[in-house]
């Protein structure tokens, strides 16, 4: 709770803020002759872009279904539309320092729709996990030999959080019900009506790995749109697109991943020699712009249609 406090203090998250985008100037002063170089070749195709960008709403569509499935399992229902507006507008706090306020909104709204407390807070950090989890094992079994390529010893988290992912899904309905109960007990609210059953858990976790390589597909797509010399492989960009992304989340005071994801794209995008350093850091630069208007359009429209009555409550949640 101190952390959360102290990452919300305006001094540390523009402290923060600076410390990003100077690694950001950093990584691109030492390949700017590349990246010039690189530039004149860019040739935007928008039908590749368009159809990129149709595959990750396609994808955000299924992970809000995923959701919705988790939160029935424990009793939880809300119709699509209502979870849709929820999910987006709870997608924007990936943008502040510290990666938990998403899943902290996630709850807070779902709550505020008639969903139990348990059943809200169980659906967001479980869904939370689960597409952690899946994004650790889509990496390793798609490009386990280049993540050491961008941050040595990668290859072994990747593979011992593959491991627990795994253990995690078998052992969840058997631990999950119990420590829920606790929990519901010791915040003085209604125990669930009911709890999470087996198949229910490992059909997310699937959804939650075919997400993953939605996204890889997307972002090949992507790639051939910005730049048609680069040869987009669907399995490499996969591997290569969830390991960046996990890099970008594990630098928790990095709004976004902003920098690090970038850097990492760029680095396993030259180890696995699918483009030179200039293109590599064209991908990074550009990808962030595709998905950060992807990522923060759909939670406005979502925020616009809010309650005020809801949004100011999410105000006064990030101000504690």
């Amino acid at each position: 709770m101190n952390i959360a406090r102290t990452l919300r203090a305006p001094a540390v998250r523009w402290s923060l803020l600076a410390l990003t985008f100077g690694f950001i100037a950093w990584a691109l002063s030492r390949q700017w002759a590349d990246v010039e170089r690189a530039a004149q070749e860019v040739q935007l195709q928008w039908g590749w872009i368009g159809l990129a960008s149709v595959l990750v709403l396609t994808t955000y569509a299924v992970l809000i279904q995923s959701w919705r499935m988790l939160l029935a399992g424990w009793g939880g229902h809300l119709s699509y539309p209502k979870a849709a507006q929820i999910w987006t507008v709870a997608n924007l706090g990936r943008y502040l320092p510290g990666k938990v306020w998403s899943v902290g909104a996630l709850g807070l709204l779902a709550s505020r729709a008639g969903v139990s407390g348990v059943a809200a807070a169980g659906a967001a950090v479980l869904g939370t996990g689960l597409n952690i989890g899946a994004g650790f094992a889509v990496s390793l079994m798609f490009g386990g030999e280049l993540l050491d390529g961008v941050v040595p010893g990668l290859r072994r988290l990747s593979m011992l959080a593959t491991v627990l992912f795994v253990l995690s899904v078998a052992v969840l309905p058997i631990v999950l019900p119990r420590l829920l109960d606790r929990f519901a007990g010791w915040r003085g609210i209604p125990l669930a009506q009911q709890h999470l059953r087996n198949h229910e858990i490992w059909t997310a976790a699937l959804i939650n790995t075919a997400a993953w390589m939605g996204y890889g597909l997307a972002f090949a797509c992507f790639a051939r749109g910005v730049l048609p010399d680069v040869r987009p492989s669907s399995i490499e960009f996969t591997a290569i697109y969830a390991a960046s992304y996990l890099v970008g989340f594990l630098a928790l005071f990095s709004p976004g991943g902003l920098g690090f994801r970038e850097v990492a794209l760029s680095a396993l995008l030259v180890t696995a020699g699918l483009a030179g350093q200039g293109d590599a850091a064209i991908l990074g630069a550009t990808s962030r712009v595709w998905l950060t208007v992807l990522e923060i359009l759909p939670g406005l429209i979502g925020l616009a249609a809010m309650s005020p009555s809801d949004r100011r409550g999410l105000t006064r949640t990030d101000a504690r």
